[in-house]
């Protein structure tokens, strides 16, 4: 039994060991800025973390900042318990809420030019609010948007079918040459 007993605290240890372990590497990736990976290494472990604000935070926005926004649902329902994490939901609702709506004007032809949604840095809250208020040049099954600070980076907003599905593509131009491409659904 005693010896039982310590092969239960060795593991208990060792997985509290792991967990923090894991959240010092999530801690790590976000602080250099590599948003894609902490993303995911924050959505493997999410269920050990999700009562954490300030891992929810971080999850949240490295998924944002690396365009995998349908990840934001979880964390956007946890963030309540300050006037901060409750902002930080707001957020990244309304970016959420945009891409949604967007998404359903592009597939069923809906109008959504009377929508008023706060208006955010991310570029499809961007490219949202230009297209709400018809703000783009409409070419060839293509929504082209001229960028309001550099005239030489341009947004092309597209509705493809991809993968079995209908997904909004937003590619960025620069000098006429593509130099990202993020896609929503």
């Amino acid at each position: 039994m005693k010896k039982i007993k310590i092969i239960f605290l060795f593991f208990i240890t060792c997985s509290l060991a792991l967990f923090a372990s894991d959240l010092d590497d999530i801690k790590k990736l976000y602080e250099t800025k590599d948003f894609r990976a902490t993303c995911i290494k924050a959505g493997d472990v999410y269920n050990l973390y999700s009562d954490n604000e300030d891992f929810l935070s971080i999850y949240a926005h490295s998924c944002l900042e690396s365009d995998m926004i349908n990840r934001l649902v979880l964390p956007i329902i946890k963030l309540y318990q300050t006037p901060e994490s409750r902002e930080n939901a707001v957020y990244f609702a309304t970016i959420l809420y945009q891409k949604k709506l967007l998404y359903h004007a592009l597939v069923d032809d809906v109008d959504i030019s009377y929508v008023n949604l706060p208006k955010t840095k991310y570029i499809l809250s961007i490219i949202f609010h230009r297209f709400v208020n018809g703000d783009y040049n409409y070419k060839d099954g293509a929504y082209w948007f001229i960028d309001q600070e550099d005239n030489t980076i341009s947004y092309k907003l597209t509705l493809e079918e991809h993968q079995k599905a209908k997904k909004i593509f937003i590619r960025t131009y620069k000098d006429g040459q593509i130099i990202k491409v993020r896609t929503y659904w």
